[in-house]
């Protein structure tokens, strides 16, 4: 007698199958990355691919923070799709997708050849810099929009973001501007305010001492 095991993981396919993998290894980009750039491309070649990749992983070659990847388009929608899920791979999700009939804001992005620019941290200039390697390539490769922290963005969008400053620089203006401040500058700001409160509330004070007096004297 032949038993059958069942997997300890329900998948809609298979464990091993190369969608499970897929969905898989998007999810694990998805959740793991504060920035996924949707692009398409002209059927590039692999020659093309590595050099996008060498020039990408110039820009933050340090922390190794940005990929490219091409994507299986028909997997990565039933991914987005199925995104919300706690297992987008699962029968599950599967279900809830098809009985809820869930469409994705990006899935529209995905007609053609698509690829993802990948990168990890929330970093505007980073965007900027990726977006210079790609208008090298003109009509070969271009973002179309993407997902930015937990915002969905069009190609508009994403423009205005990559002119923002980053954390950083945010941080030290704000560190600046309290530097700035110091030496009395933010206390003197607040005892201005409570000495003019006490200065009316005096005043207020002897108005009413006044009047009292004078309805006494009548």
């Amino acid at each position: 007698m032949t038993l059958v095991r069942e997997s300890l993981r329900p998948t809609l396919k298979a464990p091993d199958s190369r969608k499970t993998y897929l969905v898989d290894m998007y999810s694990h980009l998805w959740k793991e990355n504060q920035i996924v750039l949707l692009a398409h491309h002209n059927n590039l070649l692999a020659t093309e691919n590595e050099s996008i990749r060498k020039q990408l992983k110039k820009i933050d070659e340090k922390n190794n923070s940005i990929e490219f990847r091409k994507l299986k388009g028909s997997i990565f929608k039933y991914f987005l799709r199925a995104s919300n899920h706690p297992d987008p791979s699962s029968k599950a999700a599967a279900r809830s997708v098809k009985r809820k009939n869930i469409r994705h804001p990006l899935e529209n992005l995905l007609k053609g050849p698509t690829a993802a620019i990948i990168i990890k941290d929330l970093d505007p200039s980073l965007v900027k810099q990726v977006s210079k390697v790609l208008a090298s390539q003109k009509e070969r490769l271009f973002i179309m929009g993407g997902k930015v922290g937990d915002e969905y963005m069009t190609l508009e969008n994403i423009e205005e973001f990559k002119m923002l400053k980053s954390l950083p620089e945010l941080r030290a203006e704000l560190v600046s501007l309290l530097n700035m401040a110091s030496g009395g500058g933010i206390v003197q700001t607040l005892e201005a305010s409570t000495n003019a409160l006490a200065m009316t509330l005096e005043s207020r004070k002897n108005e009413l001492e006044k009047a009292e007096k004078s309805e006494s004297s009548e």
